[in-house]
């Protein structure tokens, strides 16, 4: 059981350098009592569009008082700004780059700061570090019981840059998908979510590859076979059974998916 406040890390800074570790020794030290879980720390580098899309899938199996600290951030030290953004499902810490959008469509936001306040952050701030210098101190001191607005000025929530999510587009006989992300496995998670799904018999083609229907899991297909179905990112997606999607097509996030109904 987690006795104490709960935080994730989501960012693209691998596990061959001590950036996470950092973090972490951070957090510890404002908030030993927090526990911090790693969501993932290979998010393409500087992709935010797919880390906006992965962290929206993963929050739901989290309580929603957890803190969500997530840094995908081509802009550090630049102009944009460094923002604590609470909505029903929790707080999220992190760049104010688009990184949230996906997340803010479904659970808007009740409150947002810019961390302003140099208080709650390290002593020196790197130019190229926010995650270790203002993010996850930001994150731990709201762990440690320090209200939201003491971490800098208001910022009005309609105002948090948000990005063009790609959606399925209508055709003459069904719709366009779009790759959003490759999983491990090389599955490949698409932009379409069941209330969508236009009416019919679906036919899929992607890369000129038939798929034939929709199923309901991996076994559904023999060994080596396409399959498609509705997984657990809330998402359609498309696999190769005990294979890989994305090698045997050369697929990449972005390609498109011809959803054919009939």
């Amino acid at each position: 059981m987690v006795a104490g406040p709960l935080l994730t890390l989501l960012t693209d800074f691998g596990h061959t350098d001590t950036y996470v570790g950092q973090m972490k020794g951070v957090i510890a030290g404002i908030a030993p009592q927090a526990t911090a879980i790693d969501l993932i720390h290979v998010v393409p580098p500087q992709q935010v569009l797919v880390a906006a899309v992965m962290l929206e899938a993963a929050v739901e199996a989290f309580a929603a008082q957890t803190i969500h600290v997530a840094v995908v951030d081509p802009g550090v030290g630049g102009a944009r700004r460094a923002v604590a953004v609470r909505t029903e499902k929790g707080v999220f810490v992190g760049p104010d780059n688009g990184l949230f959008t996906a997340v803010l469509e479904r659970w808007p936001a009740v409150e947002a700061v810019a961390l302003t306040n140099r208080q709650y952050q390290r002593d020196t701030v790197s130019a190229t570090f926010h995650g270790r210098d203002i993010f996850a101190p930001a994150a731990a001191h709201l762990a440690a019981g320090v209200p939201m607005h003491d971490l800098g000025d208001s910022v009005d929530p309609a105002t948090l840059v948000q990005l063009n999510l790609p959606q399925p587009t209508p055709t003459d006989h069904g719709m366009t998908l779009h790759v959003l992300w490759i999983d491990h496995f090389g599955n490949l998670i698409t932009d379409l979510r069941p209330e969508q799904q236009p009416d019919g018999k679906p036919t899929l083609t992607l890369h000129g590859q038939r798929i034939a229907s929709i199923a309901r899991t991996f076994a559904d297909v023999d060994d080596g076979e396409p399959v498609a179905y509705f997984g657990s990112s809330g998402r359609l997606e498309i696999a190769v059974r005990n294979g890989s999607a994305a090698q045997r097509w050369g697929v990449k996030a972005g390609d498109a998916v011809e959803l054919v109904m009939r």
